[in-house]
């Protein structure tokens, strides 16, 4: 829009009437598409994290580093799974750990991965004080559908005063 007006004040031909007010709505629009590809790098980010180009195991790891909360990681997957599966992993765990990290009061989390069969199994649990329920809320539930969609299953074991377990299973081909 900014570069359509400037389009404007410019004219036709001949000298241009007001430079400043150009300049102006030109530095604007140059600032509007830095800002758009920003976005759009953090979205791609989102969609693949960078983190994941070194596998799942390094990008488990770099989750766990920046948790508040200690985190005990446990890799044992044997195969590397496809990257979409790898993926979902991914973004299973960060949400997992953040439900954690905000929700039950833990001392403690665990993260287990281990592939068998044509399974890859993400484990993430807590000591803390239980009651994770896909039904209050839409991030469980959102896990659930994530993993529904490659034909995978989330299970919950929550007892109210704890402690949580999620367990995930993926294919590792999808």
């Amino acid at each position: 829009m900014n570069l359509g007006m400037a389009k404007e004040k410019l004219g036709e031909e001949g000298e241009v009437p007001d430079a400043p007010a150009v300049r102006e709505l030109v530095d604007a629009a140059h600032q509007g598409a830095k800002d758009a590809l920003s976005e759009l790098r953090s979205l791609a980010r989102g969609i693949h994290p960078p983190a994941l180009d070194n596998g799942l195991d390094d990008a488990l790891a770099t989750l766990a580093a920046g948790s508040v909360i200690p985190v005990e990681l446990d890799t044992e997957a044997r195969v590397r799974a496809t990257p979409a599966i790898e993926a979902i992993a991914y973004f299973c765990a960060a949400e997992l750990l953040a439900n954690a990290v905000k929700h039950s009061s833990a001392n403690k989390i665990e993260i287990r991965v281990t592939g068998h069969a044509d399974v890859l199994v993400l484990e993430v649990s807590d000591d803390g004080s239980g009651g994770a329920d896909p039904a209050r809320g839409s991030g469980l539930s959102g896990l659930a559908q994530r993993a529904a969609v490659v034909d995978g299953q989330l299970d919950i074991i929550s007892p109210p005063g704890g402690p949580t377990q999620v367990t995930v299973e993926l294919p590792l081909r999808a």
